[in-house]
């Protein structure tokens, strides 16, 4: 008897607010319908007119794209960093010297370029990072657990690692060419 009593409420209650709900709803759509029957619609630009209209905008404009700069150092430093890095994962030196060399030079190398170099200097300090980056972490992995650096069982592919380090010096090797750095 207690459940039906409620159900009864329930259904009350709800026939309230839905009587209510129509109600509001009502004149909100009416104020939909005049504002609509008042603007025209604009029609959206189409793809090709967009993409046709930001190299006549530029050539117009005379602006040009932004050559990358970054600090006279950051050629030599980032080139280190790919040193340290290939030298670990490649396991051509596992000394202790090294791996802290690598993890007190990636350190600074971190935070001096993180925010602080240009757009621009793009792939050569992205593949740097990202390669780094996971040496590191890997590094840091294998002294918690009290297990020596073994470069051909880490969490990454190894020849990956290697190739985006090599992506990195040649970005950097062609942006130095050019005069960029």
């Amino acid at each position: 008897r207690h459940g039906i009593r409620s159900l009864r409420t329930r259904n009350a209650m709800s026939s309230a607010v839905c009587a209510t709900s129509a109600r509001v709803v009502a004149p909100r759509a009416a104020v939909r319908a005049r504002a609509s029957s008042e603007r025209r619609p604009v029609p959206a630009p189409n793809r090709r007119s967009m993409l046709a209209s930001v190299p006549a905008l530029l050539l117009a404009t005379g602006a040009r794209p932004a050559a990358a700069k970054a600090p006279p150092e950051y050629y030599d430093d980032t080139m280190e960093i790919i040193a340290l890095t290939k030298s670990i994962i490649s396991g051509s030196d596992l000394s202790e010297a090294n791996i802290a060399d690598f993890q007190a030079k990636r350190d600074v190398w971190y935070n001096n370029y993180q925010l602080h170099h240009e757009k621009g200097v793009g792939y050569g300090y992205a593949n740097t990072f990202n390669a780094q980056a996971k040496v590191g972490f890997q590094l840091r992995v294998c002294a918690e657990k009290g297990e020596p650096f073994d470069p051909d069982h880490t969490v990454y592919n190894k020849d990956y690692l290697l190739e985006i380090l090599d992506r990195g010096k040649a970005a950097l090797d062609e942006m130095k060419a050019a005069g960029q750095l």
